[in-house]
């Protein structure tokens, strides 16, 4: 349970790329790949500072550790994130057919930027460092 934001965030992520258009199906597959096994990655090393620092009370040291970790990691998961958001309104924006469309698919901007702000934030708070 206490990656369930992880999951939550890899969702989002999998069901953007998966109904991106003009991606191939193999630089799909490659992406994928490269968020499993960079949250494998994640995982496994919050997981050694957690060990290597279990005990009470609970030293500076592990909160300097755990949350620099985090903080490199948010760039190697919200970086293609929004390279693939950008991507997506590119080509919905190019398609997009009158004044209208283009409008409201350029006011859709706003909202989607909300929710990638929340998931850094809550992503963010792995590091958490009272």
């Amino acid at each position: 349970m206490e990656y369930m934001a992880l999951w939550f965030i890899l969702g989002i992520i999998f069901m953007l790329l998966w109904t991106t258009k003009g991606i191939k199906g193999w630089v799909k597959a490659a992406v994928i790949v490269y968020y499993i096994v960079l949250s494998y990655v994640f995982i496994s090393r919050k997981e050694a500072i957690y060990a290597e620092y279990h005990t009470l009370p609970v030293p500076e040291q592990f909160w300097d550790n755990n949350s620099a970790w985090v903080e490199s990691m948010l760039g190697f998961f919200f970086v293609p994130f929004l390279l693939v958001l950008l991507f997506n309104y590119y080509g919905w924006f190019k398609a997009a057919r009158g004044t209208a469309q283009k409008f409201w698919i350029a006011l859709s901007i706003v909202p989607a930027g909300v929710v990638y702000a929340c998931l850094f934030f809550i992503f963010s708070m792995y590091g958490y460092r009272p």
